[in-house]
């Protein structure tokens, strides 16, 4: 069974604790560890970063979370592969986001973060 969710907050640093907290609750219903929550934290900062500071105020910040039995998928649109590849500053977001999640791709112009779970 999957469960899919949507959060959508302006493109302002003070909204992306939100993000924070709506992660850290669902990967409290899987009940995963706080070291796994914590990674799902920054995991979800560091993907809004990216699309803080590639868009600017442009567009809203948007996730939409795929909440499954033994995964999670987390999409932000708007982030394209060529922006986060040529500044330094979004090649060190990308790299903590793949060091603690278990698949980073982009499809069209969306980061896709897989975080398996190893259930508890």
């Amino acid at each position: 069974m999957k469960d899919s969710l949507s959060l959508k907050f302006p493109n302002k640093k003070d909204y992306i604790p939100v993000a924070r907290l709506a992660v850290s609750f669902l990967a409290s219903l899987k009940n995963l560890d706080l070291d796994a929550i914590e990674d799902f934290r920054l995991i979800i900062t560091e993907a809004c970063n990216l699309c803080y500071f590639i868009n600017g105020q442009e567009k809203d910040i948007s996730l939409e979370i795929d909440l499954e039995e033994d995964k999670i998928f987390f999409k932000i649109p708007f982030i394209k592969e060529e922006k986060v590849k040529e500044d330094d500053r979004y090649l060190m977001s990308e790299s903590i986001i793949s060091s603690l999640a278990d698949g980073v791709a982009y499809q069209e112009d969306t980061l896709v973060i897989r975080k398996d779970i190893n259930g508890n």
